[in-house]
């Protein structure tokens, strides 16, 4: 639906490294998935901080997988009992909300308005 828009911006230009399927985050918003993977990110950070270690011996790693292997059983243990998973930070779940909104909304604006709006939520 969008990759069109996608071609009109690339027009004229050379053909991008990336094809637009892979940056366009808008069937992402679309199914309510993750826009980015700072989730992994923030998880692997947290992970080698536990470790806490540059070059851990295989018995040493493997001990701190089975303790993180434990530590998801437990969380997934609590989301099956109906326990609230952590929350985001309220400004990227008003953020979240706000991107939602506008790309929900793409059929009803004209382009260049849903561009400007998108855009609005980005620099934020």
């Amino acid at each position: 639906m969008l990759y069109s828009v996608f071609t009109f911006i690339g027009t004229g230009r050379k053909k991008p490294i990336f094809n637009y399927e892979l940056w366009n985050v808008y069937e992402r918003v679309i199914n309510n998935l993750p826009r980015s993977n700072n989730s992994v990110e923030a998880w692997h950070c947290a992970f080698a901080n536990r470790v806490s270690m540059t070059h851990p011996s295989t018995a040493k790693l493997a001990d701190k997988i089975r303790r993180e292997q434990s530590k998801f059983e437990i969380d997934i243990q609590q989301m099956l009992q109906g326990h609230q998973p952590q929350l985001k930070k309220l400004v990227y779940r008003k953020l979240n909300e706000r991107m939602i909104r506008v790309v929900n909304m793409y059929n009803k604006n004209e382009l260049n308005q849903y561009l400007n709006n998108i855009s609005a939520n980005i620099i934020i």
